[in-house]
Order: C-alpha cells, then structure tokens, then sequence
C-alpha cells in the first residue's frame, strides 16, 4: 500500500450565527459608507444644483451603490436585473415606511430631530437587512 499523505483538517466553516454576523457587519459598513458618501456629494452638489435636483442624484446613486453592495460584499451574491430591480423596490418601499414612522414620530411623540432619525433607522434598516438577505443570500449548499 502506497504512503498517503496525512489528513489535513478542513477549516472551521461559519456556522449561520458566524455567517449571520458578518452580514450584519458587512451591511453596517455599506450602510455607513453610503450615508457618509452621499452626505458629502448631497452637500457639494448643491454648489451647482437645488437641494431637490441633489438630493435626487445622490439618493439615485446612493440606491445604485446599495443594491451592488449589498448583493455582493455583504451577501456574496451575483447581482442580476431581476434581483437588483427587486431589491430597489424593496428600498424604496421601506423608504415610504420610513416616511410614514418620520410622520407618526413627529405627530404623536413630539421629540427633536436626533431621535426621530433613530426611530427611523432602527425601524428602517433591519427591514433593508431582511429585503437583501431574502433576495441576494444564496441558498446553503444541499446536505450529502
């Protein structure tokens, strides 16, 4: 019998909490970068543009980067059309559900501006995290 090279351990894979997190760490990442970037380019545009004209652009952009983003560094999916029209449909549905909790926070709580943008976020992004797990995570691998 020929000499067979020791057996190497495989490495430890992610189990779904592990997998779980990093997610969330991707999504918070994106979710910064976007914000920070589309800030900055929202408060340079309107050098040239109205604060609506800039305002749209960035948040065009700033949809346009999300859905890649999210798709492909914080779900290791392939972005296609059918996935990416979905997820920003999805976006922009939750951006409506975030108008209505600005209303709802604004009419009947009466509170300052920094905790209507937490109330807003902490309704808001965890309903974007589930709309890209849903459509971009990929399905597990079949069990042999």
């Amino acid at each position: 019998m020929a000499d067979q090279p020791a057996a190497v351990p495989a490495p430890l894979a992610a189990g779904p909490a592990g997998d779980r997190w990093g997610e969330l760490v991707r999504f918070g990442l994106v979710g910064g970068s976007n914000t920070l970037v589309t800030l900055a380019l929202f408060v340079l545009l309107q050098r040239w543009l109205s604060a609506p004209v800039a305002y749209t652009v960035v948040f065009a952009l700033g949809l346009t980067y999300t859905t890649a983003m999210t798709a492909t560094v914080v779900f290791g999916s392939r972005l296609t059309w059918r996935r990416g029209t979905a997820f920003a449909g999805w976006y922009l549905l939750v951006y409506a559900v975030g108008l209505l909790v600005v209303h709802g926070v604004q009419t009947f709580w009466q509170v300052g501006a920094l905790v209507t943008a937490v109330v807003t976020v902490v309704v808001t992004a965890p309903l974007n995290f589930a709309g890209g797990r849903l459509l971009f995570r990929s399905a597990p691998p079949a069990m042999a």
